[in-house]
């Protein structure tokens, strides 16, 4: 059986940053405050070693949101 979700490859060699330019946007999991101090653990996402932008791909924003609504839920 196959799953309808497509897979993302991990990157291994650098990718130019959107913000900065540089070639330093690599992808990495770590545990990430995002806005309003919520704390999300071991998410993927791609992170620029330079000026330190993130950018996250729908796993990653499905897990986030997820989370937004358990916090809101508990609240």
């Amino acid at each position: 059986m196959s799953s309808s979700h497509r897979k993302e490859a991990p990157t291994t060699e650098a990718l130019p940053c959107p913000e900065c330019g540089h070639d330093t946007m690599h992808s990495v999991v770590e545990s990430c405050v995002l806005a309003g101090g919520l704390r999300a653990k071991n998410l993927a996402h791609l992170k620029c070693s330079k000026c330190g932008a993130r950018f996250f791909g729908d796993a990653a924003m499905h897990e986030i949101q997820a989370l937004r609504e358990k916090v809101r839920l508990a609240a």
